[in-house]
């Protein structure tokens, strides 16, 4: 039976499995965490989670403590953490003045865009002049932090970068805000205090067009996302009425609402806007579009009472729980229209930042949270300010919530998933050890990233037929033991913990399991028929009379046999010339037909030395009759001189046995060297008797 190399498991003698994949792991219990910072402040504002590993971005004013002595001035920093927490590099870069990193993404070449605002002009790692007061700034990184490019971009005022995203066929695509006219690279005037600035830039970060989109009063973007038709969603807030600039005819409801915008990428030209709020202030800092449904979640802070819907979805429905904010989560359709709303908190302050799906399509929010537990908030407080994540259901429920961070102020920034369900969370900490906090703080504020695990692991065993002639199926379990509510889905569809597959046909069945968290855990096996029953006899051969020869092959119980001779045992013994055929059927009916042709030899193979030296030193001593195993004993063994005189006769010994020849000596002397003639007589195994003469030469 052919066996399959890598890790084979053999189902039942036959069907063969190969493991295909390594299990991942799953339910998210706090795997580890850690604190990264200098002596000073830092401020976690990215967080990706890469094959390789975990990239942590922010800004620092720790220049002393990252190889900027004396620089006390905000820098960008990034970090990369193994998926153990262990740092693997740290990069910092800027100028002389205040430089921030409020974005970074993973580039389609292994690398990073990181990107944020710079006041600095042309010093340490800033190549370009300062537009104005403060510029958009962006630096392209490889797949090790490395600088590749840096470029600025701005007018006379304030201008800063929030997020991008990289465009099929190179280039990048920059959501901005900006206060300033047309100046340097703003090409059109603002439109009232700060408006939404959109750049394209080729792959070189070269611009080649901008864009700005604004009402008459304040606009701030904040996230761009991808839209199943290939336009772009931007969101932020906005304060300007509707009907002004670019904005669309919805009204503003209090303060600040949620805004949501399609954007053409090609031209940078809105296409239609909605925004969303009650009578108070409502920020959206978190943008999510589902790759399950197309549904949108628009997510931030809101501290607004409820208020009726206007037209276009305006409105909140949900309630306000106290204090200074609440989570507040929107589920829009593809074009913006309101499907629900959800509402988070206590009786403090409750910023949502963060918003993801797992793999389960179910949303985690994340933020930060000084809520005690009050409201719906049932998670208590830490110390001051905490990390707060809710995991909901597909109806919007909280399934659970869970209060994170030290005895001072954590706030959480940003969260990513992992492929097997797990999740990385990020932001920045004030804390000493205590509680989830494991770890010192170096400085005022730090980074603090924390890794949850999973525990969920799946392998798949199989049973099956042993032959390709049987109608029976292979059953292949992937049931993971005290995991009831584990959801089982196999790429054939069937969505079951075992599945019965064709044992006749070879296949690649892979296995999808998720447990109610989230967490997956992944394994495939390659199903290989069982090959037909093969006789296997030997070649054809040749034995000795009177010695026998056993045959046939013995695969395992269950086979029948049936030989020529009418055996029907799994082996028979051979002692007669001819050929033997064995008829071998499997347990599932497989048929076999195998043969081998075996002779008898009846003569054997004799040697006899023609030279050999009696003087005893202990080589060619003697002369004598050497044979192969077909011979039985010497019968007679004569010597005579050249004139017929008889010089040495034995009767009846073995052959090969040297002392049972002659010795050389001749009637009690020595022979003198010569030519000797000598006769012998043997017999066989099988009684029959051969006469052998010749003669042998004496050397003294």
């Amino acid at each position: 039976m052919k066996i399959i190399p890598r890790l084979v498991l053999l189902l039942t003698a036959a069907v063969l499995l190969c493991p295909a994949a390594l299990r991942l792991q799953a339910q998210p219990v706090l795997n580890w965490d850690k604190t990264i910072g200098g002596n000073s402040w830092e401020e976690l504002n990215g967080l990706l989670a890469v094959p390789d590993g975990i990239i942590a971005a922010g800004s620092s004013r720790s220049g002393a403590s990252f190889g900027k002595p004396g620089d006390q001035s905000w820098n960008f920093l990034l970090t990369k953490l193994d998926f153990n927490g262990n740092i693997l590099w740290t990069r910092m870069y800027g100028g002389d003045l205040d430089d921030r990193l409020w974005a970074i993404i993973p580039t389609s070449d292994g690398g990073f865009l990181a990107g944020g605002y710079a006041y600095s002009g042309v010093s340490g790692d800033k190549s370009q002049p300062s537009r104005g007061d403060m510029d958009v700034w962006i630096l392209k990184l490889d797949g090790n932090g490395l600088l590749l490019w840096e470029r600025a971009y701005g007018g006379l005022y304030r201008d800063e970068l929030f997020d991008m995203l990289e465009l099929p066929g190179g280039g990048y695509l920059l959501g901005c805000n900006s206060w300033s006219d047309v100046w340097m690279d703003k090409s059109e005037p603002s439109r009232g205090l700060q408006d939404f600035w959109i750049i394209r830039t080729d792959a070189q970060g070269n611009k080649l067009w901008d864009k700005t989109i604004g009402g008459t009063d304040y606009d701030q973007l904040n996230d761009l996302e991808w839209t199943a038709d290939g336009n772009v969603y931007a969101s932020g807030g906005t304060v300007s009425d509707g009907s002004t600039g670019e904005l669309g005819p919805e009204p503003t409801r209090g303060g600040m609402d949620f805004w949501l915008g399609k954007i053409d990428p090609g031209t940078g030209n809105l296409l239609w806007d909605h925004r969303y709020g009650g009578s108070g202030e409502d920020y959206a800092y978190a943008l999510h579009v589902s790759q399950f449904s197309n549904r949108i979640f628009l997510g931030g802070r809101s501290g607004s009472m409820p208020a009726p819907a206007g037209p276009f979805n305006n409105g909140k429905s949900t309630p306000f729980y106290g204090g200074d904010s609440d989570y507040w989560l929107l589920e829009l359709d593809p074009d913006g229209n309101k499907l629900g709303e959800y509402g988070f908190g206590g009786g403090g302050l409750d910023d949502l930042y963060a918003v993801q799906e797992n793999p389960l399509g179910q949303l985690v929010l994340g933020g930060v949270s000084d809520s005690d537990i009050s409201g719906n908030k049932t998670s208590a407080s830490h110390g001051g300010f905490d990390y707060w994540l809710v995991g909901l259901d597909d109806a919007g429920n909280a399934l659970w919530q869970k209060n994170i961070g030290g005895a001072a102020n954590d706030a959480l920034t940003k969260m990513a998933f992992r492929p097997d369900g797990s999740y990385v969370i990020g932001g920045h900490s004030e804390s000493g050890i205590g509680f989830e906090k494991t770890e010192q703080n170096f400085g005022v504020n730090d980074f603090w990233v924390l890794s949850f695990a999973c525990d969920l692991a799946v392998q798949i065993t199989g049973s099956g037929p042993s032959s390709p002639c049987t109608q029976d199926t292979v059953l292949l379990d992937a049931t993971i033991p005290g995991c009831a509510t584990c959801i089982y889905t196999w790429n054939t569809g069937v969505m079951e913990n075992i599945l019965s597959a064709p044992s006749n046909t070879a296949g690649v069945y892979s296995v999808v399991v998720q447990d109610e968290f989230g967490c997956l855990a992944f394994d495939t096996v390659q199903v290989f028929p069982p090959p037909p029953p093969a006789v296997e006899l030997g070649a054809d051969t040749l034995i000795g009379q009177g010695r026998f020869l056993t045959i046939g092959p013995d695969p395992g119980p269950g086979y029948q046999y049936i030989w020529s001779t009418g055996d029907t045992t799994s082996s028979i013994t051979v002692t007669a010339s001819g050929v033997y055929t064995l008829t071998l059927t499997d347990p599932g009916g497989c048929t076999a037909v195998g043969s081998i042709q075996v002779g008898i030899v009846r003569k054997g193979a004799v040697w006899t030395p023609n030279v050999f030296s009696p003087n005893f030193d202990g080589y060619n001593d003697y002369f004598s009759i050497y044979t192969d195993e077909s011979v039985r004993q010497v019968l007679t063994l004569q010597v005579a001189d050249r004139w017929g005189s008889l010089c040495f006769r034995r009767d009846r010994f073995l052959p090969n046995f040297e002392p049972g020849g002659w010795d050389g000596v001749c009637r009690g002397d020595p022979a003198p060297p010569g030519v000797y003639s000598w006769f012998a007589e043997i017999e066989y195994l099988d009684g029959s008797r051969e006469v052998l003469e010749g003669s042998v030469t004496i050397l003294r």
